[in-house]
């Protein structure tokens, strides 16, 4: 069966949250963001700001300590923790003893952008991913901690995990699915549901033409976007728009639908305003406010 194409009939049967004019941001959902590295400090910022400029109320930042206060002052609306290191690496047991305590506190978390490509950061995100109550997005190093051979997701999330939402390149998805490039080209929504069904959780296979797959709905593909898309940092604010969707309340699958297309009609925008070439991560992030105004009042524009 051929992916449902997102259209804008198909888009209307897929609501997105409402709220009236006194709506606090109480109301609006409270995302937890775990990532970020000495290296790589910027992408769980992007995540995080794409999160608030998406709607969610209130977002909190989990970094290493070394690049806590950087963030914090690079996006003065969040609330950042410090995750412990030790020896210039991540201590992945004190970092759970923050992370776990703020499950209680949020509706939604996205784990994994900017993660350090190291055993301490891989313990963390398989923690975090395996055990944590909320729904997630799980991202970049987070995806990578799962693969390949025993690292992988079938069977490893505890009963009271939340729903997953899980966002790999191609790349990231064949080793997710064991497959190589050639399989996954020649069947991308094959491969797409046969791993939706043996994990579970809801894939946004992203490329050219996004797909969107859950274990019980229809696969949708998004055909809209522009190669300003193609930019360092684009995919850690996908991660973070879905997470902040996930956060006020849309179920994964709705949730990744209106992220994969609110980012790509930002990305179009961009595009438009600038130019293809040369858009940064966070010039598509600062465009989701107007697209989202559009997506939520079609007729007015």
């Amino acid at each position: 069966m051929s992916p449902t194409v997102l259209t804008s009939a198909v888009l209307a049967s897929l609501p997105l949250p409402s709220y009236g004019s006194g709506a606090s941001k109480l109301e609006r959902g409270k995302l937890l963001v775990v990532g970020g590295s000495r290296e790589v400090p910027g992408a769980a910022l992007l995540a995080a700001r794409a999160a608030l400029r998406i709607g969610c109320g209130t977002v909190r930042v989990a970094v290493p300590a070394a690049v806590a206060a950087a963030v914090a002052v690079a996006q003065p609306e969040l609330m950042v923790l410090a995750l412990p290191e030790r020896d210039g690496r991540l201590d992945a047991g004190g970092a759970l003893d923050v992370v776990e305590p703020q499950y209680g506190a949020c509706d939604a978390l996205v784990v994994g952008p900017g993660m350090a490509d190291d055993e301490a950061a891989a313990h963390l995100a398989r923690q975090v991913v395996a055990h944590a109550p909320l729904p997630a997005v799980v991202d970049a190093g987070a995806l990578l901690a799962w693969s390949p051979g025993e690292r992988r997701v079938s069977g490893a999330f505890e009963a009271t995990a939340g729903p997953r939402v899980f966002t790999p390149h191609a790349g990231e998805m064949c080793q997710l699915a064991g497959c190589d490039e050639a399989q996954l080209a020649a069947d991308r929504a094959g491969v797409a549901r046969a791993f939706v069904a043996e994990r579970r959780a809801t894939l946004v296979l992203k490329g050219e033409e996004t797909l969107i797959a859950s274990p019980d709905g229809p696969t949708y593909m998004n055909t809209a976007g522009s190669r300003a898309l193609g930019t360092a940092g684009s995919g850690d604010a996908l991660a973070g728009a879905i997470g902040g969707l996930l956060a006020q309340g849309l179920d994964p699958s709705r949730a990744a639908v209106w992220g994969v297309r609110l980012h790509a009609l930002a990305g179009e925008l961009a595009a438009a305003e600038i130019g293809e070439d040369g858009v940064l991560a966070m010039e598509v992030v600062d465009r989701l406010p107007r697209v989202l105004r559009e997506a939520r009042h079609p007729s007015c524009h």
